[in-house]
């Protein structure tokens, strides 16, 4: 008996205490050509102490169609064509003034059918369907990070996003094989998952179901005890009839 009471009273006292807890949300990118303005939920503190944010980042990006036309000089063979992608994030950002939290850059790379095609001045080369290997990344921040506090409230965390595409032939020939005309129709997809991590604020301990029945008992006894009281008094005597 005594165990049981003691166990009760030690699950009391540490349901008062903070706990840690997670939040997590996810921001979809939906599709990025270019630059993109988003937004997240801040951590609101009414639910306790945050210690720190984790962003971990899932970019897919591909080109549909690219086309390089040759503005040199002369007749060049152009024998690789090298693509890239760049996905920048900066977070807490309205454009690119906050700070750059993500850089993803991958590249891919081109051989034309037989190895090489040329190109006179003004002819142009096009690529079809080039996909980039998929990027991930995961940061995270504590309270001795620098914007920390951007976090925590009960508004939203601007985040901007940028998308560039490029391609860079290797040529070779009589004109100069430096001047090109580019043209790219790319997009990116992915998502953002923000994760809270927080001590939870403290839970006020809930009565033993033994306490209550108690107390209910305690209650009734009394009201019980006073009733009995009232039904015990004498009744009052009337005026008398003798003469």
């Amino acid at each position: 008996m005594k165990t049981s009471s003691l166990l009760a009273a030690t699950l009391l006292a540490l349901s008062a205490f903070a706990r840690a807890d997670v939040i997590t949300q996810t921001v979809d990118f939906g599709t990025i050509t270019g630059d993109k303005q988003l937004y997240f939920n801040q951590f609101n503190t009414a639910l306790g102490t945050l210690t720190s944010v984790t962003l971990s980042w899932t970019i897919n990006s591909s080109i549909s169609t690219a086309s390089i036309t040759n503005q040199n000089t002369g007749t060049v063979n152009v024998s690789r064509i090298t693509f890239t992608n760049t996905v920048e994030g900066y977070v807490p950002s309205m454009g690119t003034d906050g700070d750059l939290v993500a850089e993803m850059a991958r590249s891919r790379s081109h051989t034309p059918s037989g190895g090489s095609v040329t190109l006179l001045q003004g002819d142009s080369y096009t690529v079809n369907n080039v996909t980039f290997t998929g990027f991930t990344q995961e940061d995270s921040y504590t309270s001795a990070d620098g914007n920390f506090n951007s976090f925590k409230g009960s508004g939203s965390v601007p985040l901007f996003l940028t998308n560039t595409f490029g391609a860079t032939p290797t040529a070779s020939g009589s004109g100069s094989t430096t001047s090109w005309l580019t043209s790219i129709t790319g997009s990116s997809t992915g998502n953002l998952v923000v994760t809270y991590t927080y001590d939870a604020a403290p839970i006020a301990p809930v009565p033993e179901p033994p306490s209550i029945i108690l107390g209910m008992g305690g209650m009734l006894f009394l009201g019980g005890f006073a009733l009995k009281r009232r039904r015990a008094q004498p009744a009052m005597e009337g005026p008398s009839t003798e003469a």
